[in-house]
């Protein structure tokens, strides 16, 4: 007979899956199977899925979340009715520990679990980025959301978050001790995979689309670069037809030939593209997503570990990882031309491409392998703080 579940992990989002989140969600539950015998696991699923598992390897029950709903704040309203009444079930009677990424699966989290101890990973506050996403959204919607970010803020025992922007945002906005709030940055795994001289040279973005990422700058600074013998290679997160209007934009920029496309990439496939490129581009824009609120780019600290130098925006959250001309090279945000411009330079100057792209390497190893991000998990898992 199997034993209860000492921990639950919520998030609102897919695993598992290509995207940046699954990975963090990934090398989060490998710290909390090293401190706990068995945990649960509430997150979304696909058609493909199974709804409830238990993952024998994980020691893990797993509950997948796949009502249908296309409202995104009507779905985040359900997913939250919806796990508040599974957290009353005799699975979750004996939880000692509780980590949520998100406020969606936060709340009801905070109101269920009185005596065991929260943790709240904060990667993005929704009151920032929705906006982004949804233009016309109200702002009493706003409003309404920014209290549950309170309420999960106060409530929780413990913060953990990737960047020193987003914890500095984060103990000013909220008022609360620096002492609650841990840093504990994305990390990378090297993936073994083959490394060949390509034809056709290529620089290369992976990752996701959202407008934050900067990928109308990326696709303009190809104008500047368009008699080059390189290609651009986007590597997306999402499928296909999500990406459509990314497609679209490069046509009518008169950039579309010097494109290659790929979608959901597996980790071997992705890391061999990584490591056969120049260089990456990670032209984040200069907005409230990244400047005020923060983030910690997952795609730069695994380009670096390859030893593919990075190109990217010269804002606060690239500087910690990237020291100019050192660990990568940065230009100023929503400039396509400079961008541009430093690619044309960098690109027939290879042997300086190498050279940043071997410190940036020798760096990640480091100071931002996954194995020292989990270290620094168990111990707020274990003892509440961190162990930087």
């Amino acid at each position: 007979m199997r034993s209860q579940p000492k921990y639950l992990y919520i998030a609102f989002d897919v695993f598992p899956s290509t995207k940046g989140a699954a990975t963090h969600i990934n090398h989060c539950l490998k710290a909390l199977q090293n401190t706990f015998d068995v945990g649960l696991l509430i997150c979304l699923g696909t058609d493909e899925m199974p709804q409830f598992q238990f993952d024998e390897e994980r020691s893990l029950y797993v509950y997948r979340w796949k009502r249908k709903e296309l409202n995104f704040l009507k779905r985040t309203q359900f997913f939250s009715e919806d796990i508040l009444k599974f957290m009353k079930s005799d699975l979750c009677q004996d939880i000692q520990l509780v980590h949520f990424r998100d406020i969606w699966g936060g709340v009801p989290a905070v109101q269920s679990f009185k005596n065991a101890r929260k943790i709240f990973e904060i990667n993005a506050f929704p009151s920032i980025e929705l906006p982004y996403r949804y233009a016309k959204i109200h702002k009493g919607i706003i409003h309404k959301i920014e209290s549950l970010e309170n309420q999960c803020v106060h409530d929780s025992d413990i913060i953990i978050t990737p960047s020193k922007v987003t914890k500095d945002y984060i103990q000013k906005r909220f008022s609360i001790s620096e002492n609650k709030v841990n840093l504990i940055p994305n990390g990378v795994t090297i993936y073994e995979s083959d490394t060949t001289n390509s034809t056709n040279p290529y620089i290369l973005y992976f990752g996701a689309i959202q407008k934050w990422q900067g990928l109308k700058t990326l696709l303009k600074a190809m104008r500047e670069v368009k008699d080059l013998d390189m290609r651009l290679v986007m590597c997306i997160a999402v499928p296909e037809k999500k990406a459509l209007y990314l497609k679209k934009l490069a046509e009518d920029i008169g950039v579309e030939n010097k494109i290659d496309w790929h979608f959901e990439l597996d980790k071997n496939s992705l890391a061999s593209k990584i490591k056969n490129a120049l260089c990456t581009i990670a032209p984040l824009s200069a907005c409230n997503r990244n400047l005020k609120q923060g983030c910690n780019p997952l795609k730069i600290v695994e380009s670096m570990g390859y030893g593919t130098p990075v190109i990217a925006s010269d804002i606060a959250v690239v500087h910690e990882f990237i020291d100019d001309n050192n660990t990568g090279f940065l230009v100023p945000p929503d400039r396509p031309e400079l961008l541009g411009r430093k690619i044309r330079t960098l690109v027939q100057n290879t042997s300086t491409l190498k050279s940043v792209g071997d410190n940036a390497k020798n760096y990640v190893i480091r100071n931002f392998l996954w194995e020292f991000q989990e270290k620094k998990m168990k111990e707020i898992y274990v003892n509440g703080i961190s162990c930087i």
